[in-house]
């Protein structure tokens, strides 16, 4: 690898995992409330031994735990970059593949695929939902999260030609590239195209509330007032399309 990969692997790496280590506390709370969520998912569902796929490896972060929780996971993701990262884990087996295509399992007892849907086309998003549902076993589960498509923190995102704002949603994010958020869906959106998977919704959350000047300038109360009001927005049905994260937990059908 040369010095150019491997300093570009690196800097996607960390991008990542800077996520969950924001200074902002509002910012940071944004991702940690995510990844806590899954994480006690995931110590639900998974035993040792469990068969998992994990689509979108990112910096690693579910897939070290995974790895600690003793499954046997493979780790599919589209940049060698990630997958490299995790690569020799205890348990894990990667492959370098576009979801879309195919997942090449039919066994898993869970899938996790997290802020991953929202990167592929429009066209695909059907497609990868289908792919996910074939790799589970009867009786399967699949932990999915993706952004509200009216999320305030997506239109901060989406309003990249006024500097100021690039400035806040590049904080937010952690980098200064365009975040490739393609495919967002409205909860509606998301559930029509499960429903055609033949998945079956046991639980669903929304959380994360973002506004610029209290997340940027208010520090721990800020972080606290939104938290508060994402409680109360996530109860409001008019307004809830405002909450960053869409989150569930799904299972495949068992055969009569």
């Amino acid at each position: 690898m040369t010095d150019i990969a491997i300093r570009a692997r690196q800097e996607d790496i960390a991008f990542q995992e800077r996520l969950y280590n924001d200074p902002n506390p509002t910012r940071r709370g944004l991702h940690r409330a995510r990844r806590e969520w899954i994480e006690n998912h995931l110590r639900f569902h998974v035993a040792a031994g469990s068969k998992v796929i994990e689509v979108g490896v990112g910096c690693g972060v579910f897939t070290r735990y995974l790895s600690d929780l003793g499954a046997s996971t493979i780790a599919v993701d589209i940049n060698q970059s990630f997958l490299d990262g995790v690569a020799g884990l205890r348990g894990v087996s990667v492959r370098n593949a576009d979801a879309t295509q195919g997942l090449g399992c039919e066994d898993r007892d869970l899938a996790l695929c997290s802020e991953v849907l929202e990167h592929v086309p429009p066209s695909q998003s059907q497609e990868m939902l289908m792919q996910l549902a074939k790799a589970l076993r009867p009786g399967g589960t699949l932990i999915l999260t993706t952004p509200q498509r009216f999320a305030t923190v997506e239109l901060v995102a989406r309003l990249f030609k006024f500097r100021p704002v690039l400035a806040v949603a590049r904080m937010i994010y952690g980098t200064a590239e365009e975040l490739g958020h393609t495919n967002l869906l409205t909860r509606r959106e998301l559930k029509r195209q499960i429903f055609k998977t033949g998945l079956q919704i046991k639980e669903e959350r929304i959380f994360g509330f973002y506004l610029p000047v209290l997340a940027e300038f208010g520090g721990g109360i800020g972080a606290r007032v939104l938290k508060y009001a994402g409680q109360v927005i996530s109860r409001i049905p008019i307004v809830r399309g405002l909450i960053w994260t869409q989150a569930y937990v799904l299972s495949k059908p068992t055969q009569s």
